[in-house]
């Protein structure tokens, strides 16, 4: 147990429900337990899952096994690299959301006496600032959310990169007059009825994952982005704090990101970051992708 006890809860948690399902295939197929097994169950969940579940599998494997042979190294990686470049042939064209679209989009609300409006700019600002992923969006609180002074804090409660499920707070400023007034109207409206921010109109209950991500994709498509999806507020809002000049680690810091290898995947070059001088209206390069 020891490897499993130098490891955050969360993660121990995550192997060993991992290594649970490995050895119920391997047991259902009378197979033996051990390294050819797990290669071949490794092969049979690559039909159903990504690059990053398979990586998961295979961490948990040598965690309750203190490591693996070469050649299954070897093997374990080329399974883990073939299934990368078949996602890499498979990924959508990546609908970019600007600073431009959230204000849009609040802007509209701002025009309105809408609850509905109010609710999903708040949920597009939130989302593109703090760079959200939909299942921390749903989990936000209304205890977690404060503004002074020009700066709003959220508290996620269940990010990817809290291992001891302490929650992280991130930060941003914002322009008075527009985020904290649908903040307080939204809440008004609410009264109280539901501790999460982002609830039905009625205030039954809070909006799951689900709901959250539909009701993403066609505040988008409303103002010109279809195609666009919650996680699009997530890229675009990394991509803004780049080309303002903000650095990688400031970038990986708000938006929780477990590492800079996993931030990169989402953001574009922009001459900003590599140290260069921009004139004003130069056009920067676009398009890139995610996890």
């Amino acid at each position: 147990m020891i490897p499993f006890k130098a490891k955050a809860t969360s993660t121990a948690a995550a192997y060993k429900a991992e290594n649970d399902k490995r050895n119920s295939w391997i047991s259902q197929k009378k197979l033996p337990m051990d390294e050819s097994s797990f290669l071949l169950y490794l092969l049979d969940r690559a039909k159903q899952i990504g690059s990053s579940a398979l990586a998961k599998i295979s961490a948990a494997y040598q965690t309750a096994n203190e490591g693996i042979s070469a050649i299954g190294a070897s093997f374990v990686s080329d399974i883990i690299k073939s299934k990368r470049r078949e996602e890499s042939l498979l990924k959508k064209t990546v609908v970019e959301v600007t600073v431009e679209d959230v204000q849009k989009i609040t802007m509209l609300a701002m025009k309105e006496d809408n609850p509905e409006r109010d609710r999903d700019a708040l949920l597009a600002i939130l989302s593109f600032n703090v760079m959200l992923r939909v299942s921390e969006a749903a989990e936000i609180k209304w205890a977690g959310v404060k503004q002074k002074d020009g700066m709003i804090e959220v508290q996620v409660e269940k990010a990817k990169n809290d291992q001891l499920r302490l929650g992280r707070s991130s930060f941003f400023n914002y322009e008075p007059g527009s985020a904290d007034i649908l903040m307080c109207r939204w809440r008004l409206r609410t009264k109280g009825k539901c501790p999460y921010v982002f609830s039905h109109l009625n205030s039954s209950k809070k909006l799951s994952k689900g709901a959250i991500s539909t009701l993403s994709t066609k505040m988008l498509a409303a103002i010109g982005k279809p195609g666009a999806t919650h996680h699009c507020f997530r890229r675009g809002g990394a991509n803004h704090m780049r080309r303002i000049g903000h650095s990688m680690e400031e970038i990986q810091c708000r938006g929780r990101w477990r590492s800079t290898a996993g931030l990169q995947r989402y953001l574009t070059d922009v001459p900003t970051a590599q140290g260069c001088l921009q004139s004003k209206g130069a056009e920067t390069d676009d398009e890139d992708d995610d996890d």
